[in-house]
């Protein structure tokens, strides 16, 4: 394609040579008729290459042979590039065993040994990798993200006890529902819920390794790092940011806007733009506006 195709898909002009675009690279390992995107300035020693096309917040005044496309943010409007003009859009399914009463989307991406439960709804456009296990009754929506050996849709860890202790499992009623544009990664689980379903809203984007028991919401756009740990019938905000290797204590509510440390154990609930960091968690800083009500 020309770099000018781009340029109109991002509603901005084009300044310098018109190049055609071939493929995507790296700023460092950037070659002949391939996008870029750059943060910063760019120094002459970028410009060595020619017919390149720079995504930037700011040309320069010599663009010799390459095309340059301002944008306010280059990172996020080359994401969005990618994602429209670069990835293949096709339907192929792996060796994996789809109950008859699944219901799968067109254009969908399966790998091999993925096993999808009964009654499974999985929307257009969306990726499983290998070894995905899908349980009854889980709802995926449309162009969402599972990656190799996630597991969604299993029961929950939850037992009543007998005089003696011995521990008795409590069966799980309840599914697991995911947005749009969900992203799982590798060996994360999502367990059902006990009656109700477990709800992870669209745009949410959960790392590897990540475990989000039974009835939990978690809340549209938020981050989930990796080795992150959400117990029973957690409700986390939306736009939150969830720290690599942190644990958040059953029924604990994490407000909009919030930030959860590294590493953090979070006891108690956490109001709205809070930050909170270590063993217990203790408020680093709240939002000046929720201080305020």
């Amino acid at each position: 394609m020309k770099a000018l195709l781009i340029a109109k898909f991002l509603d901005v002009d084009i300044r310098g040579e018109d190049c055609t675009v071939n493929g995507v690279r790296a700023l460092d390992d950037r070659a002949e008729h391939t996008l870029v995107f750059a943060m910063g300035k760019l120094t002459d020693e970028l410009l060595d290459v020619k017919h390149v096309c720079f995504i930037v917040s700011k040309a320069p005044s010599n663009t010799g042979f390459n095309a340059f496309i301002e944008v306010d943010n280059p990172k996020l409007a080359f994401a969005k590039v990618v994602n429209k003009f670069f990835l293949n859009d096709r339907e192929h399914v792996g060796k994996s065993v789809i109950h008859p009463t699944a219901r799968v989307g067109k254009s969908i991406v399966m790998g091999d040994g993925c096993v999808v439960g009964s009654s499974v709804v999985i929307g257009k456009g969306t990726v499983l990798r290998n070894n995905v296990v899908i349980g009854d009754g889980v709802v995926i929506g449309e162009h969402c993200l599972v990656m190799s050996n996630a597991v969604i849709g299993e029961d929950g860890f939850n037992f009543a006890h007998e005089e003696d202790g011995t521990p008795v499992r409590i069966p799980h009623f309840g599914s697991v529902e995911l947005g749009d544009h969900v992203e799982v990664g590798n060996g994360s689980m999502i367990d059902r819920g006990m009656f109700k379903n477990t709800m992870v809203n669209s745009y949410v984007k959960i790392d590897n390794l990540v475990h989000i028991a039974h009835n939990c919401v978690i809340g549209r756009g938020t981050q989930m790092a990796a080795c992150a740990e959400v117990s029973g019938s957690c409700i986390i905000g939306e736009r939150c940011w969830i720290g690599a290797g942190c644990s958040v204590k059953q029924k604990i509510q994490i407000g909009d806007d919030c930030q959860v440390g590294v590493g953090a154990v979070v006891i108690s609930d956490v109001q709205n733009g809070g930050t909170v960091v270590g063993n217990p968690a203790r408020v680093l800083k709240t939002d000046r506006k929720e201080r305020a009500k």
